[in-house]
């Protein structure tokens, strides 16, 4: 079983590509429906989506890492893992209609019920794209999935516009998301060579869920780790401030998938090539960390420094959500810094480390957003989001953090005081892009422009500042932006074309 695949090089620039293309047209996407329907219908389908993610763990059961990780992979494991998966999510899929009703009632939005069972068709499509989606990532074949990734956002974007202008409401949100699902799975069996055979291996059906089993409990402890304030913010305070929270999250979440995300999509498959080779495993965790702190920190700087500009475009509803962007903006820096764990772990096969580590985080993740749901449940909806938002953003500094750097640190050979060297340059230029925004604002320079003129130009001097310190305090910037330069008209790595680059090529020269 093999299809072509591309270099370690090849494959993080277009990994920077997909995510780079996916997330500006979902955003803008984002940002003209959220305008057009407001935070109910926002919020509505939030809550219906975070209960489909929760499904969804339990369809792909981390049987995509195992496939991506496993060293020896035959087809019988693929063929085996494709029907446990399909017969599964049937399963998964019939169960979540039924439990719509419960959901909705938990929430107290009667509309709800609807959304869930409509959105459950999601389940299904998921589960037939996990097996293809894995050999895709395991051959580092991002150019394929580039494409595949930014037609599906345009498709979905795109039908859930019109059917928003045409006043289809919360309708308008399910059908992006089922037009972009529909059009990654018809895209992804069209340009994969592998199909399913009709049978099914018990032996090796058990060599992946061995595997597989602690990456699921790890998985769905992170997502309860990451996600407990989305997953019972509907409980406490209802869709309105679901909605400003989802929004703002929404925000970091997609400038996350252009900074930090290309980078941790292509190092599973990288880190795992280098499992046996544990200095050129320590030297590529070390890269990818660093390279992740110099292109996320500063950025989610710049967004808080333009966070009322960018709520001011979508309307007076969400100005709430500008003061819950920049308490989560924050948390958004934390999670740079320790994305890498889990894909280190699950490199060395140990992923029940990382599914206890997690759990314990889960735990205490959740019982803090119960406990601030409490308290504010009687308070506003602004007052709502940006308690949650605080509570999120003191949580990675006092207790995220800290654990995960000390992990990394266990398992690569690190030392703290690395992860300190490498924070003052991306904070500096950060806060040089915060500076002019500031200087414009007290100034009132920007007071009666339009809204979408004011944040073109507090982003613009906010980006050239922080790019413009960035690259003058920290070499390792200057030789990322020349290495991308230098690989523009440089053609694809031929097929089959699989070899990772060498620890001196990882070297930290400039650490």
């Amino acid at each position: 079983m093999s299809e072509a695949g591309g270099s370690f090089h090849s494959s993080l620039k277009w990994a920077f590509l997909m995510n780079w293309g996916d997330r500006a047209f979902s955003l803008l996407f984002t940002l003209i429906l959220a305008a057009i329907l407001g935070p109910r219908d926002f919020g509505i389908v939030a809550l219906a989506l975070i209960y489909i993610a929760v499904v969804q763990l339990f369809l792909e059961g981390g049987v995509q890492t195992a496939v991506i990780q496993r060293e020896a992979l035959e087809d019988e494991h693929l063929d085996s893992a494709f029907w446990l998966n399909f017969a599964w999510c049937l399963l998964l899929a019939g169960a979540s209609y039924l439990l719509a009703g419960w959901w909705a009632r938990l929430n107290d939005v009667p509309e709800l019920e609807d959304v869930v069972k409509v959105l459950s068709i999601l389940l299904v499509i998921y589960g037939l794209t996990v097996v293809q989606l894995a050999l895709f990532e395991r051959h580092m074949r991002f150019r394929a999935l580039a494409f595949r990734e930014i037609t599906a956002v345009v498709v979905g974007g795109a039908l859930g516009l019109v059917l928003a202008l045409r006043g289809a409401g919360v309708w308008a949100l399910v059908a992006q998301q089922l037009g972009f699902a529909g059009t990654q799975l018809v895209l992804l069996w069209a340009m994969s060579a592998w199909r399913p055979r009709l049978r099914f291996s018990p032996a090796h059906a058990r060599d992946l869920i061995g595997f597989s089993s602690g990456v699921f409990l790890s998985n769905l402890g992170g997502f309860i780790n990451r996600r407990a304030d989305a997953l019972l913010m509907g409980i406490f305070f209802g869709p309105v401030a679901v909605g400003l929270y989802r929004l703002a999250d929404r925000f970091v979440d997609n400038l996350l998938d252009v900074t930090m995300r290309p980078v941790a999509r292509v190092s599973l498959p990288f880190f795992s090539r280098l499992q046996s080779d544990r200095a050129a495993l320590k030297d590529a965790v070390a890269s990818c960390i660093r390279t992740t702190l110099l292109l996320t920190v500063p950025a989610m700087l710049v967004l808080v420094a333009c966070s009322d500009f960018v709520m001011d475009v979508m309307g007076d509803d969400w100005a709430p959500a500008a003061d819950v962007l920049k308490l989560l903006a924050l948390v958004g820096i934390g999670k740079a810094v320790v994305f890498f764990t889990g894909p280190l772990l699950f490199a060395v096969a140990r992923p029940h480390l990382r599914a206890v580590m997690l759990w314990v985080l889960a735990v205490l993740s959740a019982g803090i957003v119960l406990l601030v749901g409490r308290l504010l449940t009687d308070d506003g909806a602004r007052e709502q989001a940006i308690g949650m938002a605080a509570s999120r953003a003191a949580f990675f500094l006092a207790v995220v953090i800290p654990v995960n750097v000390a992990v990394v640190c266990w398992i690569t050979g690190l030392r703290p005081r690395d992860f300190v060297r490498w924070i003052p340059a991306p904070v500096a230029s950060g806060l040089a892009g915060i500076a002019p925004v500031a200087a414009l604002d007290a100034l009132g320079l920007l007071d009666g422009l339009a809204p979408f003129v004011a944040l073109l130009i507090a982003g613009t001097c906010s980006c050239l500042a922080a790019g413009a310190v960035l690259f003058a305090l920290e070499p390792r910037a200057r030789e990322l932006l020349r290495s991308a330069l230098r690989s523009l008209p440089r053609r694809e790595a031929a097929p089959g074309g699989l070899s990772p680059p060498t620890t001196t090529e990882w070297s930290m020269r400039d650490r």
